[in-house]
């Protein structure tokens, strides 16, 4: 498939998700509807890549989607999950070390379902379409011309890590989500080092699960 092509497919392709999201946020798509489209979302961001590799016939191996290593890519994502530690420690430092209250009652089986939500409906769908689709598409398109801490990699890791960002803010509406911006570029780090979208499923999890835990806890002492 011709550069053209391929740039002409990603433009429609995240031209498709951006229109999809945003009728999602106005009103005549709210109530059931704009929550049944939410829920929607997750599975669109799998069932969209799956479409083109097969109608195309790709190799869904070439765009990360395989259990190859799996010890390895698993032992990655964990270890990329000590970043986290600096991040936390000032998150603690500032409102306070994480308290177990909110896991009382009921409070743990809840932690259970919103810890397999993060990981199984938000991480690796998201994971599965831009660290697997559009971050390999771009890398095809531009090139892995750069060295970044023995990994290489290209402009699509950074250009990946924008739209991530993105469509976020469109999603949430919410200027924090910028700093969305620098963990997505530790997940597009561990798609080009790993090979597969494992480790940055991983650590993506990881870090909404500690992130929903510590405001869990906060909102708790409220």
């Amino acid at each position: 498939m011709s550069r053209r092509n391929l740039i002409t497919e990603c433009i429609g392709v995240n031209l498709f998700f951006l229109v999809f999201i945003a009728l999602l946020q106005i009103h005549p798509f709210s109530g059931m509807p704009g929550r049944i489209g939410q829920y929607l979302i997750p599975m669109v961001w799998i069932i969209v890549p799956w479409m083109i590799l097969t109608i195309r016939h790709e190799s869904f191996m070439e765009f990360g989607y395989h259990l190859e290593d799996f010890p390895h890519a698993l032992g990655t994502g964990l270890l990329a999950s000590l970043l986290l530690v600096p991040y936390f420690t000032v998150f603690a430092i500032w409102f306070g070390m994480p308290g177990i209250g909110f896991l009382k009652g009921g409070g743990a089986l809840e932690w259970i379902k919103m810890a397999l939500y993060q990981a199984f409906y938000i991480a690796l769908p998201e994971e599965f379409f831009f660290r697997g689709y559009l971050q390999t598409r771009l890398n095809q398109i531009f090139g892995k011309h750069h060295l970044i801490l023995g990994v290489e990699t290209g402009l699509g890791l950074f250009l990946t890590a924008l739209i991530f960002m993105s469509f976020h803010l469109v999603l949430g509406s919410n200027l924090w989500n910028i700093g969305i911006f620098v963990p997505a570029l530790i997940f597009g780090w561990l798609r080009d080092k790993i090979g597969s979208i494992t480790a940055s499923t991983v650590f993506h999890a990881l870090c909404n699960i500690m992130l929903f835990t510590f405001q869990a806890s906060v909102a708790s002492r409220l």
